[in-house]
């Protein structure tokens, strides 16, 4: 009688840990699921993200390719530039020199003053040019 009364207490007791182990079981499984749909989610994200990176990383490369030759465009500008003024001196010949005489005539009427200022002007201008190159070559 002893014996039996223990083996209903084992079998209550045996029940009732495992419907403790079940309610463990079932939210193991939740939370797999949970994280198999999060896996899912991040796989999509990476291959979004990666095709994003692709596209930049294709912009970039023309881009930078577009950058270089503007560059190598803007080497040759200033020899094309010298060889254009060098024939262009050839064609007008004395029209030039008519021009500088007419300057110099202007010059004899302003005052020393007035020759500082056309010259700080120039000079401005002169540095202005030279930031507009280097923010090109950057």
């Amino acid at each position: 009688a002893v014996g039996c009364v223990a083996l209903i207490g084992n079998i209550f007791h045996a029940k009732k840990i495992n419907k403790s182990l079940m309610v463990d079981i079932e939210q193991a499984q939740a939370d797999a699921q949970v994280s198999s749909d999060n896996s899912q989610d991040c796989t999509k994200k990476v291959a979004t993200l990666t095709e994003e990176k692709n596209q930049l990383t294709a912009q970039l490369t023309s881009a930078n390719a577009a950058l270089t030759a503007l560059q190598e465009e803007n080497v040759k500008l200033p020899i094309d530039s010298k060889a254009a003024d060098t024939a262009a001196e050839k064609t007008e010949g004395g029209k030039k020199e008519e021009g500088e005489k007419e300057e110099g005539e202007k010059d004899k009427g302003k005052t020393e003053e007035g020759k500082i200022e056309e010259g700080k002007k120039e000079e401005g201008k002169i540095e202005e040019g030279k930031k507009e190159e280097g923010k090109i070559e950057e």
